[in-house]
């Protein structure tokens, strides 16, 4: 099954996006339909789901990262902070994940909330947006 949403729709939405317009980019996801959507460490791509659980998936957007096996939730959080503050790059932070074994970030456009999760799926922290 194909989701409401198209590529061209999650594209439009995401051009308007700067550090303080996170909600409002969720607010247009919402309305596309977005139930939530995981993006994944390692290469930078994004899967966006509907309600009924159908896919839609982005193309890489950086070179490959490797997760680390050791999760440190402390380092993640920091990342976390430093990146909201806009001490950092989306790379910079993808690698600052990485490095603290972060694998995936799970966004819910709903709840307004962002999960982080390790590379055995599990959750280990919420963040509000």
């Amino acid at each position: 099954m194909n989701t409401a949403f198209t590529m061209a729709d999650i594209e439009k939405a995401h051009a308007v996006v700067d550090p303080d317009g996170v909600n409002d980019y969720l607010t247009a996801l919402r309305q596309l339909g977005v139930a939530y959507y995981v993006s994944h460490i390692c290469d930078g791509h994004s899967d966006f789901y509907d309600a009924a659980g159908n896919k839609l998936s982005t193309a890489p957007i950086h070179d490959r990262l490797t997760v680390a096996e050791r999760v440190d939730p402390k380092a993640a959080k920091l990342a976390l902070g430093q990146h909201g503050r806009g001490e950092t790059d989306y790379l910079t932070f993808a690698r600052q994940l990485a490095d603290a074994g972060i694998e995936t970030w799970l966004m819910d456009p709903r709840a307004r909330t962002c999960t982080f999760c390790c590379r055995a799926g599990e959750k280990l922290f919420s963040a509000p947006l």
